[in-house]
This record gives C-alpha cells, structure tokens and sequence, in this order.
C-alpha cells in the first residue's frame, strides 16, 4: 500500500485534499480523485484543475481595494 496525498476535484477545483492510498480513496469516496504522489504537497484547495494539461494551477488573487 502507497499513502500519498489525493485531491477530490469538484467542477475543476480542489475541494478536498487528503493522505491515503489512491486505490482506496478511488474505491471507497465519491467524487472525482486524482493521485498527487508522495511528495511534498503543491495543491490545495481552491487550486483550478487544468484536465487538458493534467496539471493544477494555483487560484490568482486580486488585491482588494483600499
């Protein structure tokens, strides 16, 4: 068994991120997981699935007006 970081993906943002084998979280949660491996987390949640490139982008934030 491989415990790596999973990210559920709702309408393609990261809603969810957890550490479990990807087996597992594929066969025993709903939604549409994605497999992150094991190394240092890059993705959070808020993050944009680009499903064409398989890649997550990070969210832009705007500065609020003063």
């Amino acid at each position: 068994m491989s415990i790596n970081y999973c990210a559920k993906v709702e309408n393609g943002i990261v809603a969810e991120v957890i550490v479990a084998d990807y087996a597992w979280a594929t066969a025993n949660l709903e939604g549409d997981w994605h497999d992150l491996g094991g190394e240092p987390l890059t993705v959070g949640i808020g993050y944009i699935y680009d499903a064409v490139n398989d890649v997550f982008v990070a969210p832009v934030v705007e500065d609020a007006p003063l």
